[in-house]
């Protein structure tokens, strides 16, 4: 159920993120200075709530998952180098 609205999320940020550069892609289109404050600041909306969106969406599937991430530890070698100390000198 989770993962479901996870997805949906996603989906309503990606729409949302192309809405809002389509309406400050408009502003470069058009410059008009209404314009250009008005895409600025409805596109700079939808964006965060985009972002917010996106967010929320990868919350709620780490939650879902329920596991924790523990990054497997590498395996020591299996021979250990030799101490240098109290050993003989090496006779050549």
């Amino acid at each position: 159920m989770k993962r479901e609205l996870a997805k949906k999320m996603v989906l309503l940020s990606v729409l949302g993120t192309i809405g809002a550069m389509l309406f400050m892609a408009a502003s470069l289109v058009y410059p008009h200075p209404l314009l250009l404050v008005l895409a600025m600041s409805i596109g700079q909306g939808i964006a965060i709530f985009a972002l917010v969106l996106f967010l929320l969406a990868v919350a709620l599937d780490l939650q879902a998952s329920g596991e924790l991430y523990i990054p497997e530890e590498e395996n020591p070698a299996t021979e250990t180098p030799p101490s240098t100390e109290g050993s003989p000198p090496p006779t050549a």
